[in-house]
């Protein structure tokens, strides 16, 4: 054992292999500044993912598993659809999420689009295997629609 091992103490809460206790309920002296991805309609996509427009590449997953995905709007009149994006097929296509067990795959999957919004809302959306993740949106929004997004393996 090298010395360096035996003072070092992980300290992360990262993943473990069992539950571990809620505790820390205090105050936060660094985090991260919240930032918003950029909404496109999808006839903005970029297959060939050369564009220079804001979104419109979708964003790199890097091979994560969730989508943490929390939206926010203040009538609920936008729509908000997810695109994947494979490299092994090259072109964007509307994502379906599983939602339980159906009689056949299609009652299986739904489109991942998310409308009626008023307030903040917070999803967990399983992409496995999807290469970039873009975020559509119907045409509508205003300057309180706001999508934030973020990626996790676990």
């Amino acid at each position: 054992m090298s010395i360096a091992s035996e003072f070092h103490r992980h300290s992360s809460w990262g993943r473990t292999r069992r539950p571990k206790a809620l505790k820390r309920d205090g105050a936060i002296a660094e985090k991260e500044t919240a930032s918003e991805v950029v909404t496109v309609r999808a006839g903005a996509l970029s297959g060939s993912l050369d564009s220079t427009a804001g979104g419109s590449n979708g964003y790199a997953t890097e091979n994560q598993r969730f989508l943490h995905l929390q939206i926010e709007d203040d009538a609920g009149d936008e729509t908000l659809s997810l695109y994947a994006y494979n490299y092994a097929f090259g072109n964007w296509a509307l994502l379906y999420i599983p939602v339980g067990a159906g009689a056949t795959a299609n009652a299986t999957y739904v489109a991942a689009e998310f409308s009626g919004i008023n307030g903040k809302k917070q999803f967990v959306v399983p992409i496995e295997g999807v290469d970039r993740i873009a975020f559509v949106h119907d045409g509508t929004v205003d300057v309180n629609f706001k999508v934030r997004a973020a990626c996790t393996s676990f």
